[in-house]
């Protein structure tokens, strides 16, 4: 491969059979307000198991690198293999559902942050009212402006949209261990905190288009638990992760057992209230902690 251009951008988008079009004419649209200094190239890895019907489309009209490969390895597997085929020596990572804010401004926001920082978080944002526990919760615990998240950098890590610098990145990638969905972003966050890679944050954000149902969004959650009950099991994780310093102070005082008592007896029936309208950060937060309390948990030692 060619040595990557001093200003080159590589847009790594991570999909599986994702409608890619509003997002790709958004980063068009951001390309013609860069200076001419800086060169952009768009790559899209697809897992789904089969090719998106506009997939030749997109490459014709906006110049998408679009890597088909289907396997079952996970969200990790697919930023690392999307980063390795880049040529850029800044990489920008967009999940497939996102949409700039500001898409005058995108790009450009990022190119003049990454010339003094390694890694940049842009966040996110919601552009509608919906109903939905999705929207709700992410609208509060996501929607987070730059000064906010910048107060504990690493802990604020968000996988969504972020840019770093290809060196850093090929340092240290994503842990491909982790296959299904949920804290692979918490583990990047953390591991550069331990490689003491300063983390900038700015307001630059992109809206989560997530169509998650109510019922798929708590199934992810389970999902997300269980991953970080695996990483905590390996010792990969520390308590600067809220939900696992939480389970902690609980365990040491033995409440850990009342905790899960509890999750067998009301568990479900806080899974039906969040279904069924009830928008509580408060409990939705209780019924993770339910979820994380019904595993036997052993803390792993982190080998370094």
């Amino acid at each position: 491969m060619d040595a990557p251009s001093q200003n080159t951008l590589s847009i790594c988008i991570a999909s599986f059979g994702d409608d890619l079009g509003a997002l790709l004419n958004a980063l068009d649209y951001g390309k013609r307000a860069l200076s001419k200094d800086w060169t952009v190239e768009i790559i899209a890895g697809d897992q789904h198991p089969e090719p998106a019907a506009d997939a030749k489309q997109w490459e014709t009209q906006y110049g998408l690198r679009y890597l088909h490969h289907p396997n079952d390895l996970g969200r990790s597997n697919n930023r690392n293999t999307i980063a390795k085929a880049s040529k850029g020596n800044y990489l920008l990572f967009l999940d497939a559902d996102a949409l700039p804010v500001y898409p005058n401004r995108f790009l450009i926001a990022y190119c003049t942050a990454l010339n003094g920082a390694e890694v940049v978080v842009g966040g996110t944002a919601y552009w509608h009212s919906r109903s939905s526990l999705r929207f709700a919760i992410g609208q509060r615990k996501e929607a987070i402006a730059a000064n906010k998240r910048a107060g504990n950098p690493h802990a604020n890590f968000s996988a969504f949209n972020f840019a770093i610098s290809r060196a850093t990145f090929l340092q240290h990638p994503f842990d491909e261990s982790l296959k299904q969905y949920g804290h692979e972003d918490t583990l990047f966050g953390q591991e550069l905190r331990y490689a003491c890679k300063t983390i900038t944050h700015i307001d630059n954000p992109a809206y989560h288009l997530d169509g998650d149902s109510d019922a798929e969004f708590l199934d992810k959650t389970d999902l997300a638990v269980d991953n970080l009950v695996a990483l905590i099991r390996e010792g990969k994780i520390d308590e600067e992760v809220r939900l696992f310093a939480v389970y902690r102070k609980l365990q040491r005082t033995g409440i850990v057992h009342l905790v899960r008592l509890l999750s067998i007896l009301f568990a479900s029936s806080i899974r039906a209230l969040l279904m069924g309208g009830v928008r509580s950060v408060l409990l939705f937060d209780f019924y993770k902690l339910l979820r994380l309390s019904r595993h036997a948990i052993k803390i792993g030692r982190r080998n370094f």
